[in-house]
């Protein structure tokens, strides 16, 4: 592929400090004969940097406009005034009466609040505005890799594959990837209760087609345009891109199953999907330094393993997670804001399974 560019990008990393910035990089654009193509150019990042289809189901939410719906609206409504529709309790209203109005009276009064933005593009609420939406939420949260993403897969989806690709390498140099679960599902369950649902009601409420799902929804989405890039860059011949591709991809992965992210189960299996999506076409017997000298068919081996460990668990926690009572399900909840879902999901199973020890 000819280069009519290449600017290089140095990626400096220190694990414990959970840092990793880029100065930049990379690609130029070459016409083949199916299209234009992007070269992907990122330096080598060190053996130290990477840690470790699930669909998403949307629990049914109350019908808004249901007889018995309106009570529960009067009250939301007062919790609004008691609040003064601040931007937390108008996402709030909006996660459990599903009724946009909120949402938007939230992006009227608070178009600069991270939380705002991040839930108006993954409902893309308003989809004529949504560069706009992802530029308000690029400079709002500058060091959270989320926007970027969020940004890239946007870039993708209108055929920019040149600025998906500048989002992509900006995303890796960020440290952060937060999508505020814990702050939003806090936030549901305290107007739940206050509308006189049980606590666990409440929590479900808070979890059932959260804003997190749908962002979920939009990373998975972003993995395969990545994955389908990839596919194209072999095709022409240049592997460098396509291993820097993988090696974006696998940073995505560590990204969204590690950390606050991580804490959920969901978002560790779709972390090992990314990582292996991007993987599977390279050369399986080849050494890659991004992969800490590890060949794409050890990786594999290994992705393949904590899933396999993953959907045990699952299992097991399915079992004995049905003879719960309601204050049990309840305190498993708690722990998982604690400690996270596996180790969460993991006391169940010690505690009431069939057999004793963790998984």
């Amino acid at each position: 592929m000819q280069s009519a560019s290449i600017r290089k990008w140095v990626l400096a990393l220190t694990l414990l400090a959970v840092i990793l910035w880029t100065i930049v990089h990379f690609y130029n654009l070459s016409a083949q004969k199916s299209g234009n193509l992007t070269r992907i150019v990122l330096e080598p990042l060190g053996a130290s940097y990477r840690q470790t289809n699930l669909s998403i189901t949307r629990p049914q939410m109350i019908p808004a406009d249901s007889g018995s719906h309106k009570t529960l609206r009067q009250k939301v409504e007062e919790w609004l005034a008691l609040h003064h529709h601040s931007a937390n309790s108008l996402l709030a209203a909006f996660q459990v009466l599903n009724d946009a109005n909120y949402l938007k009276e939230a992006a009227t009064n608070f178009p600069d609040n991270p939380r705002v933005e991040l839930t108006i593009l993954a409902h893309n609420t308003f989809p004529e505005d949504r560069r706009k939406w992802l530029d308000l939420y690029k400079a709002s949260s500058p060091s959270n890799s989320l926007a970027n993403y969020l940004s890239a897969q946007t870039c993708f989806q209108t055929g920019q594959s040149e600025a998906a690709v500048k989002d992509l390498v900006a995303a890796t140099g960020k440290p952060d990837f937060d999508n505020y679960s814990l702050e939003s599902q806090l936030d549901t369950e305290e107007l739940g209760l206050f509308c006189g649902e049980s606590p666990l009601k409440s929590i479900e409420i808070a979890r059932a087609g959260s804003t997190a799902d749908a962002t979920l929804a939009i990373i998975r989405q972003l993995a395969s345009q990545m994955a389908d890039l990839q596919k194209q860059e072999l095709n022409v011949g240049d592997a460098d891109s396509a291993e820097n591709l993988a090696q974006m991809g696998t940073i995505l992965g560590d990204q969204l199953g590690s950390g606050a992210s991580g804490n959920y189960i969901v978002n560790q299996l779709a972390a090992i999907t990314v990582e292996s999506m991007m993987l599977e076409p390279l050369n399986s017997n080849a050494s890659y330094d991004f992969l800490g000298g590890e060949t794409p068919g050890q990786r594999l081996h290994e992705l393949r393993q904590q899933k396999t460990t993953l959907g045990k668990l699952a299992a097991d926690f399915a079992a004995a997670n049905s003879n719960l009572t309601d204050a049990e399900k309840v305190n498993f909840q708690e722990r998982v804001k604690i400690y996270g879902e596996v180790p969460a999901m993991r006391w169940v199973v010690q505690q009431h399974g069939d057999s004793p020890g963790s998984p």
